[in-house]
């Protein structure tokens, strides 16, 4: 089964326009990102995305009423978790009936055991590279792809952390991961995507699909 993408930190209608054969588009909705964009330009560019697409926010240890507001302002698809959000806060969330996908950042087996708890409670794990004490992804560092070989879940679950078009096929063969997140491996500069660098990826995914 081919692996579904799912492009983050999009800030830019080029970017929207060169991942239109993406799964998943998702905006980081945390100041303190790079990637950061404030919900009126997310709805501007709202008007690119594809029918077939999905809207992701992406969230980090936010207030709940900012979570809300974006939630009903974009009428987003899916919520992305990427702090240390506790099960308390994720129930909450879950009384907007949208799907969630919840980071787990990655150092060693005893995280992806860690996992295994938020599995009643979302409805995807997304595995990123621990970096430190830092919780919001984008580093362009990967974790150890092995800690996922031969790894199942009942639900579905996203490989993160560090992919670009250079080492996807390598992470897919061991990993064989359902969905993958690319973010700062399509990137020229941090935060600022590069069109090229999207079409390069998802073009290498694809011939990989029928390698």
């Amino acid at each position: 089964m081919s692996p579904k993408i799912k492009l983050c930190g999009i800030k830019d209608k080029e970017s929207m326009i060169a991942g239109g054969s993406a799964d998943y588009i998702g905006f980081v909705f945390y100041q303190k990102s790079p990637r950061f964009i404030s919900a009126l330009e997310a709805k501007k560019l709202k008007s690119f995305l594809k029918p077939n697409q999905k809207l992701v926010g992406l969230f980090v240890n936010a207030d709940l009423n900012l979570l809300n507001y974006i939630n009903d302002y974009l009428s987003l698809d899916l919520i992305q978790l990427h702090g240390d959000e506790d099960l308390k806060y994720i129930e909450r969330v879950r009384e907007l009936k949208k799907p969630i996908i919840k980071a787990i950042p990655v150092k060693n087996s005893l995280d992806i055991i860690r996992a295994e708890e938020y599995k009643n409670h979302c409805d995807m794990i997304l595995f990123d590279t621990k970096i430190n004490s830092q919780v919001s992804g984008g580093s362009g560092i990967s974790f150890d792809w092995n800690l996922l070989r031969g790894y199942y879940s009942s639900k579905k679950w996203i490989l993160a952390g560090g992919l670009n078009e250079a080492n996807i096929v390598k992470a897919l063969k061991i990993t064989n991961a359902p969905i993958i997140d690319v973010s700062s491996g399509i990137e020229k500069n941090k935060g600022i995507k590069c069109e090229k660098m999207i079409k390069k990826f998802m073009k290498r995914v694809k011939d990989y699909e029928e390698e």
